[in-house]
């Protein structure tokens, strides 16, 4: 079992692992104590590049306009996407589907490449972004929705 596929089980950040690194028998006390159905559910882990078939009816609107229907997208895309409508129930589906730390992860990526550009770009017109990108109080936002979840 990797690091990743045991944070996503635990459901307790990476960090967490590395810390038990020298008092394993708290690790393998937890270990025991999960049911083996829900264990196999929670370790079917994705990674963000992976492509997966993607349901829009899951969420409150479809990001992918291309079409109505099932596609293949990627989970960063997806998750990208969906981080974008500031949706409580769109970001807790995502927490549900894809883990709290892969959501967490793009999120961060999503706002370092934003203010490493320096600029958000909409139709037309160029927004300066300054300061740090965990000061900017959307990002503190969508921060607190997914720890809150």
């Amino acid at each position: 079992m990797t690091q990743q596929q045991m944070s996503k089980l635990l459901d307790i950040p990476e960090r967490t692992l590395r810390d038990w690194k020298y008092g394993r028998s708290r690790l393998y006390t937890l270990l025991q104590s999960i049911e083996y159905q829900d264990a196999k559910d929670k370790i079917n882990v994705v990674d963000i590049d992976d492509i997966i078939e993607f349901e829009p009816s899951q969420y409150s609107q479809n990001m992918f306009w291309q079409t109505k229907e099932k596609s293949q997208q990627k989970v960063y895309a997806i998750i990208s996407n969906y981080l974008s409508t500031i949706n409580i129930n769109d970001i807790k589906e995502l927490c549900n589907q894809f883990g709290k730390n892969i959501v967490r992860t793009v999120l961060n990526d999503k706002y370092k490449k934003m203010y490493a550009k320096g600029y958000i770009s909409t139709s037309g017109m160029d927004i300066p972004l300054s300061g740090k990108y965990n000061d900017n109080p959307t990002f503190k936002q969508l921060l607190g929705m997914i720890n809150d979840f």
